[in-house]
C-alpha cells in the first residue's frame, strides 16, 4: 500500500486536536441559491467551514483539484445535469469522502437509493441545526475506518513477507539434508570398497622357481607310477 500523503495524514490526525470538530471543511452543493445560503448559515452556526457551489460539475472540479481540502460533502438530490445521486457515485469511486444527501423528498425509495449508492446520511430540507451539528461523526467514523484499514494492510504485508521467507528456509533445509545424505552415501561406499579390497585374495605371480618345482612334482608322480 502506498504511503499516505501529508494532507491525508493531517486529516486523519485532526480529531486529536482540541478544536475538532470546529473548522470542519464542508462542500455544500445545491442549485437552489436560497436553500444553499440557509445551509451555509446553519453550518457556520455549527462552527464548520462551508464552501458552497450551485452545480455538481463545479463541485467535482473542486474536489478533483484538491480533495484533501474537504472533509465532507452535502449535496441536494434533484439538480439539473448531474444530479445528487450521480455526484455521490463519482465521489464514492474517486475520493471516498463521506456524503450527505439533502432533499425535500423524504420518500422511502429515494432514501434507500441514496444509502445504496453510499450516502452516509439522508436529510430532509430544511436541515436544522440539531441535525447538522453532529455531521462530524461521519468524518470521524471514516477516519477511523481508514486508519484501521491502513494498519491491517501493513500487517498483511508483514505476514506476506514471513510467508515468503519460510518456504526459502524450508527449501534450504531440504537441500542441506540432501547434501548431508549424499556425503553419507559417498562415505559409506568408500568404506565398502575399502573392505572389499582388504579381503580380496592376493594374486599369485608365476615365477621360474615355481615352474621348476612344478616340473619336479610331475617327474616324481611319473616315477611312482612306473
Amino acid at each position: 500500500m502506498a504511503a499516505m500523503g501529508g494532507d491525508e495524514r493531517q486529516r486523519m490526525e485532526a480529531p486529536a486536536g482540541d478544536k475538532f470538530p470546529e473548522g470542519l471543511h464542508v462542500l455544500a452543493v445545491d442549485d437552489d441559491s436560497v436553500c444553499l445560503k440557509v445551509l451555509e448559515v446553519v453550518l457556520r452556526c455549527c462552527k464548520y467551514n462551508p464552501t458552497t457551489v450551485t452545480d455538481a460539475k463545479t463541485a467535482l472540479k473542486m474536489l478533483r483539484a484538491g480533495k484533501a481540502e474537504f472533509d465532507l460533502v452535502i449535496t441536494d438530490v434533484h439538480m439539473p445535469g448531474v444530479d445528487g445521486f450521480k455526484l455521490l457515485e463519482l465521489i464514492h469511486l474517486e475520493m471516498d469522502l463521506p456524503v450527505i444527501m439533502l432533499s425535500v423528498d423524504c420518500d422511502k425509495k429515494a432514501v434507500m437509493k441514496g444509502i445504496t449508492h453510499g450516502a452516509c446520511d439522508y436529510l430532509v430540507k430544511p436541515a436544522c441545526t440539531n441535525e447538522l451539528k453532529n455531521i462530524w461523526q461521519h468524518v470521524e467514523r471514516r477516519r477511523n475506518f481508514e486508519a484501521k484499514t491502513h494498519i491491517n494492510n501493513n500487517n498483511n504485508n508483514n505476514d506476506d513477507d514471513d510467508d515468503r521467507v519460510q518456504p526459502r528456509t524450508a527449501a534450504t533445509s531440504k537441500d542441506s539434508d540432501n547434501k548431508g545424505n549424499e556425503r553419507y552415501d559417498s562415505n559409506e561406499n568408500q568404506e565398502i570398497t575399502h573392505v572389499s579390497t582388504t579381503w580380496k585374495k592376493p594374486r599369485v605371480v608365476w615365477t621360474i622357481e615355481l615352474q621348476n618345482k612344478f616340473l619336479e612334482a610331475i617327474d616324481q608322480i611319473g616315477l611312482d607310477k612306473v
